[in-house]
């Protein structure tokens, strides 16, 4: 199916005759943003969705690596006069890995010019690690604030996000380290600030996956395997639940709608400002994070544009396979001829597959016939690889010759 959000009805047509003909498309766009669980959730509930339809929220050490990023070239006032430096000195936050998920450690990035030349230097300054009381059950608390969310939990089992801030630890880098208290103080209020929303929020990539699993496994879709973003979901022949259908997916899509409204830009442009606050151009006319659904239509204006689609994606995944297969061709090694036959089979199941595809494609909405041919430049590198390799190798040359073919079929 196609990536693109079209308003227009889409024809389909499955060669499957066993599944039912007539269906709808459903078409998602999940863009950049975060919402609270507890709002998310609640709105579901009145939606009528169960948890099934809400991502779960983080572990609580995967929220420590994310909420540790805000404090990530956070801006440090500029020192007029620093010992060493010839002029002022510009000063900012970085923070590095010690161990992933677990503990970073906080710097200081300094910029300027030292001894008539321009300098950077980094010096360390706090770890931030991951380290809850003992007494504290991180997993337990996890499950214990979505029960509570959905209301399946008694009034003496609920969890509060106050034990949240003792989960974190912000100390000296060194044991006899010299202490800037106001940063000290300024990394962790804002780390801390920062854990307790992530900790109890959905962002775009939580949403995102669990769009998939709703659309594949609690509604049944199959997705349409020229891009992503679109699903196909038979409709049942029983008019209840074809009805039942229907009414859920148009919930979930006000869900969805939900999500965007809350991480849309909204403001008149003669009161806002293009520039964001890092200086670079907001995304105002982003697309928002949607789920659209196309009825089932026989109509060749409508299937005009699927079919356009499909050429589109195809075609580009066409001048994927072309280029990745031009690239493994230049890297041809005579002292390593079994590895190099096995990637000559990795691409020849992409090969297949892609193929198949296009085939089952055609075949569905007919007449998508993007073009197969190499382009020149692709061409002209297989080529070049193939004639050098055929001097050494004639059996694997003849094999790069037939994977760069699309018109034929591969021979055994």
């Amino acid at each position: 199916m196609s990536e693109n959000d079209s308003n227009d009805d889409i024809g389909y047509v499955t060669e499957n005759t066993e599944m039912a003909t007539r269906g709808l498309l459903v078409l998602y766009s999940v863009t950049g943003g975060r919402v609270l669980y507890d709002n998310y959730a609640n709105l579901a509930q009145e939606l009528e969705l169960g948890r099934a339809f809400v991502p779960d929220i983080r572990r609580l050490r995967d929220s420590f690596a994310i909420a540790k990023n805000n404090l990530d070239g956070l801006d440090l006032p500029t020192l007029e006069v620093a010992e060493g430096w010839d002029g002022t000195v510009q000063r900012s936050v970085k923070i590095t890995s010690l161990k992933r998920s677990n503990e970073y450690v906080v710097q200081i990035e300094c910029r300027g010019r030292s001894r008539g030349k321009n300098h950077v230097e980094r010096q360390n300054m706090f770890r931030l690690e991951f380290s809850p009381p003992e007494e504290f059950d991180e997993r337990a608390w996890r499950e214990g604030y979505i029960n509570q969310v959905w209301n399946e939990v008694e009034e003496d089992d609920r969890v509060s996000t106050d034990s949240l801030a003792g989960c974190l630890s912000v100390t000296p880098y060194w044991d006899d380290s010299d202490i800037d208290a106001l940063l000290l103080g300024r990394i962790v209020s804002t780390l801390n600030e920062e854990f307790a929303i992530v900790a109890v929020s959905i962002d775009q990539k939580m949403l995102r996956d669990r769009v998939v699993r709703v659309l594949s496994s609690e509604l049944g879709g199959l997705p349409f395997r020229s891009g992503q973003g679109a699903y196909y979901l038979v409709r049942p022949n029983d008019e209840e639940a074809a009805t039942a259908q229907l009414t859920t997916l148009e919930n979930y899509s006000r869900l969805l709608e939900a999500f965007g409204n809350a991480n849309a830009l909204v403001g008149e442009n003669a009161e806002s400002n293009w520039f964001g606050e890092d200086g670079r151009p907001r995304n105002w006319h982003r697309p928002q994070t949607n789920l659209r659904i196309m009825g089932y239509i026989d109509n060749e204006r409508q299937m005009s544009y699927i079919r356009r689609d499909i050429e589109t994606n195809i075609g580009r995944e066409i001048g994927e396979y072309q280029q990745k297969l031009m690239e493994v061709a230049r890297s041809f090694d005579d002292e390593k001829v079994e590895a190099f036959g096995r990637r000559l089979d990795a691409m020849r199941g992409t090969r297949a597959e892609l193929l198949s595809r296009l085939s089952s494609l055609s075949s569905a909405v007919g007449g998508v016939n993007p073009s197969l041919s190499l382009y020149r430049d692709v061409s002209d590198g297989i080529n070049e690889a193939v004639t050098r390799i055929s001097g050494s190798n004639s059996a694997i040359a003849s094999r790069l010759a037939a994977l760069s073919d699309l018109t034929q079929d591969e021979e055994e």
